[in-house]
């Protein structure tokens, strides 16, 4: 089965029969709005986009990599850009409900880069996915805010989309308060996945993200070797791989949005001394940290 990239977005949703964008950086789709027909093969696919699937009554197996469940045992899930994410529809039911929203960073007021969305909203990894079974409060809650998104983008107002903006910044806080006290359905099949999920949202959490690898495992009661066995059976890429990606993408947000100076952000993100940072990021990135910083603002 072939997993297909989508570079342009407008392709992904002509695979799944409904309209194109209207937006790059948003879209919401009903899928009772249109002529979504049962699929006889499962689709793979994995996008650029932040994605918030909401669904009452399709049997789907859904796949997050090699982690799977089904739509009948959640109620919402999400997906980060470069995901690989596989639906295989069974069957729909009568009473139905299924949105898919898409967004990135760049529509958001509270949250300009990819950095941020992982920050401020934890529902959302790199490496694992989380679904959670909602309850009834929670679903009508939800189901609200989708209508009033959808119903918004479906107008020809000049100012739908600055609309949706705050709807959209309104619905993640709401998700945000909402789930921490749901029940997150597992695809934590393994000992090693678990600790993945955990090594990842840790990593989210710790302020000065450059620290040596035993700080985690430390924080995660088991040794370093264990920690890297299980990152690397999980996710094919070393512990310190994933550490660099989301301090490259913290990195990034600081010089992009902070009045800080250089060794301010160095020092805050964790290097003892301003060269080692810029030696690290433009490794990391083919950039200088102040021609990063020149390039955003001219952009």
């Amino acid at each position: 089965m072939g997993i297909k990239e989508f570079k342009n977005i407008n392709d992904f949703f002509y695979e799944l029969g409904i309209p194109f964008l209207k937006n790059k950086d948003f879209y919401i789709a009903k899928f009772e709005d249109y002529d979504f027909k049962v699929s006889p093969k499962p689709f793979s696919y994995k996008h650029g986009y932040f994605e918030i699937s909401f669904s009452i009554g399709y049997d789907v197996q859904v796949s997050i990599n090699d982690k799977t469940t089904n739509a009948l045992d959640f109620n919402i899930s999400f997906v980060s850009p470069g995901q690989i994410v596989t639906w295989d529809l069974k069957d729909i039911k009568k009473e139905t409900a299924s949105y898919v929203l898409l967004f990135k960073p760049e529509f958001l007021p509270l949250a300009s880069n990819v950095f941020d969305i992982y920050e401020n909203f934890s529902f959302f990894n790199n490496y694992t996915l989380s679904s959670y079974k909602l309850n009834n409060s929670q679903i009508k809650l939800f189901r609200k805010y989708l209508e009033e998104i959808n119903k918004e983008y479906k107008e020809k107002s000049e100012d739908s989309f600055e609309i949706i903006k705050y709807y959209l910044n309104i619905f993640l806080l709401k998700i945000k308060r909402e789930l921490h006290f749901s029940q997150r359905v597992s695809y934590l099949k393994t000992r090693a996945q678990e600790i993945t999920y955990n090594f990842e949202n840790l990593i989210k959490q710790t302020k000065h993200k450059r620290k040596p690898l035993k700080y985690y495992a430390y924080n995660l009661n088991i040794s370093s070797i264990y920690l890297s066995e299980c990152i690397k059976k999980t996710t094919g890429k070393t512990a310190k791989q994933i550490i660099d990606e989301y301090l490259v993408l913290e990195a990034k947000s600081l010089l992009k949005q902070s009045t800080d100076s250089i060794t301010e952000i160095a020092f805050s993100l964790g290097f003892d001394d301003n060269s080692n940072f810029v030696k690290y990021f433009k490794n990391k990135t083919g950039v200088t940290p102040r021609q990063y910083k020149v390039n955003s603002i001219t952009d």
